[in-house]
């Protein structure tokens, strides 16, 4: 099992750190459409893996059920974290203290509760979190295929 009490999470196309607070939180942006309006706002989530929750813009509340898009904070970058094998799922880079680089995939939809810790280099899950993580184990019966590559 690695050890992730100490980690880095980070774009996975520009390398921007999304790390913030001592390493407490996750920054990203996140945009909530529909047909009638688009919102963008940023999010920070936690960055312990398995506790869920965001803190969002003032004035932003989200609804269960509401699918965000997550995209990198930096304005250079912009590249979106949807998952290339799942569009409910998001996925962002991890490096853990020894600098091994991990995958974070989480769900999307504001309320579901589904967390991945994949190993890059042996294209497995290493760990699993939230009560509807089960929901998407079919996805990595298949070879996985990370940040869109």
């Amino acid at each position: 099992m690695p050890d992730i009490t100490v980690k880095r999470f980070a774009c996975p196309h520009c390398n921007q750190k999304l790390s913030f607070l001592d390493g407490t939180v996750v920054k990203l942006v996140g945009r909530l459409h529909s047909e009638h309006f688009s919102c963008k706002t940023m999010f920070y989530i936690p960055a312990q893996l398995g506790h869920y929750g965001a803190i969002v813009g003032e004035g932003v509340r989200i609804r269960d059920g509401a699918k965000v898009d997550f995209e990198c904070i930096n304005g250079a970058c912009k590249h979106s974290f949807t998952s290339s094998y799942d569009d409910n799922l998001a996925e962002i880079k991890m490096l853990d203290k020894d600098g091994t680089e991990y995958v974070v995939a989480f769900n999307r939809i504001f309320g579901r509760r589904a967390t991945f810790l994949i190993d890059v280099k042996k294209a497995s899950v290493v760990e699993s979190f939230g009560d509807h993580c089960k929901e998407y184990a079919f996805n990595f019966d298949k070879k996985l295929n990370f940040f869109g590559s």
